[in-house]
Formats: structure tokens, C-alpha cells, sequence
């Protein structure tokens, strides 16, 4: 049920599905659709930047090493359970080594994973699946006052 513009999560757990081609022109798209629905389910303009930008970089990632012989797009599923956002993203590509998640050393000795490295400071949680094809991006809705 909507109150005002905020999805009361006590009578609805509302949930958003959509699948894309592997195009980089789909990454604001499916940006955007995240963005609106963390807006719906009563995020803060704040947080919705933050989730935003977080979900961009998984979104960036899936299009760039999601390239698969059969497919090469990306799929968004999101949910609010419990106050709890949960963006779970999508690829069919190879995925990678689960230690590549892990970042090392100063941010002058590397020349990437500073991708991830935003997700985990924005989200409250980042879980990388399927090496790293699925990515699950949390974030907990704050407590009205």
C-alpha cells in the first residue's frame, strides 16, 4: 500500500523485474528504474544517490565482463523485505575470481576495483554469487522518527 510516496512495506513487499540487452546504453536505464524504485519504497534523496551510484557501478560491470558465447545481457531484480532493499543484478559472462572482490593495498597501486570498492562504502552489504555474475546489493531503509 502507497502512504504518500512511500511504500508501506507492512501491507506490500513490492518487487521490480527487468532484463537488458548487454548494450552500455541500457546502464542509465536500468540506473534510473533502481533508483525509482528505492524512491518508491521511501528512500531519502540522499540515499537514493547512493544507491543509485552503487548500483551503476554493478550495472557498468555487468555490461563490461558480461559477455557470453549465448547472451550478453543483464537482468535487475529488487525487493523490499523487512525495510530492506535488495538489488540483485545479472550476467551471463565468465565472472571472475572471488579474490578479485577483495581490495589491496593504497588506491596508487591499483588500476581497478574501485568499482567495488564504492558499492561496499555506499550499501550496507555487497555479495558476489556465480563468480561474480550475480551481484546483491543491500541496504537497509532507515527508521522514520
Amino acid at each position: 500500500m502507497l502512504t504518500g510516496s512511500r511504500v508501506d512495506s507492512a501491507t506490500v513487499s513490492p518487487h521490480f523485474r527487468a532484463a537488458f540487452s548487454g548494450e552500455r546504453k541500457n546502464v542509465p536505464l536500468a540506473r534510473n528504474a533502481i533508483a525509482t524504485f528505492a524512491r518508491l519504497c521511501g528512500f531519502s534523496s540522499d540515499d537514493v544517490a547512493d544507491i543509485k551510484v552503487a548500483a551503476g557501478e554493478a550495472l557498468s560491470n555487468a555490461v563490461e565482463h558480461g559477455h557470453a558465447r549465448h547472451s550478453s545481457g543483464f537482468s535487475v531484480r529488487c525487493s523490499l523485505e523487512e525495510d530492506e532493499l535488495r538489488i540483485e543484478i545479472r550476467d551471463n559472462g565468465d565472472g571472475f575470481a572471488p579474490e578479485a572482490t577483495r581490495i589491496y593495498g593504497s588506491p596508487e597501486q591499483r588500476d581497478r576495483g574501485f568499482g567495488i570498492m564504492l558499492m561496499r562504502h555506499l550499501m550496507d552489504a555487497v555479495q558476489f554469487d556465480r563468480n561474480g555474475t550475480c551481484v546483491r546489493l543491500y541496504r537497509r531503509r532507515p527508521i522514520e522518527e
